[in-house]
């Protein structure tokens, strides 16, 4: 019984570790335009952020306002118990929400096609 744990524990920390080599390589092969097109969107975002005009209802702010709008409103959506964008309410199923008053199943989803 005793081996039989040991042996579990190895195998999930070798498992473990290929995950984590697999999901670096994974981030790595992204293009070098990718690369500078994220990077852009990333300074564009905290441009934005700093402005005013992108208040996202996420600890981690989406990508997807800032690609389809130049703008978040999915904070003031959220509070409001309007819908939010797509990547917003995924981050929210998964856990980022950011506005401590609400719960998931309290964020509506915009239309496909809205934005």
């Amino acid at each position: 019984m005793r081996h039989t744990k040991l042996f579990v524990g190895i195998l999930v920390i070798v498992l473990a570790g290929i995950l984590a080599v697999l999901f670096a390589q994974m981030k790595d092969m992204r293009s070098p335009a990718v690369k500078k097109a994220a990077a852009t969107i990333a300074a564009e975002k905290k441009k934005a952020i700093q402005k005013g005009t992108y208040n996202c209802c996420l600890k981690h702010p989406c990508d997807q306002c800032m690609i389809n709008m130049g703008a978040c409103p999915c904070g003031d959506n959220a509070e409001a118990g309007r819908p939010v964008c797509h990547e917003c309410k995924g981050g929210w199923a998964a856990g980022d929400g950011g506005i401590p008053d609400l719960k998931p199943e309290d964020i509506k989803v915009m239309p496909r096609g809205k934005m």
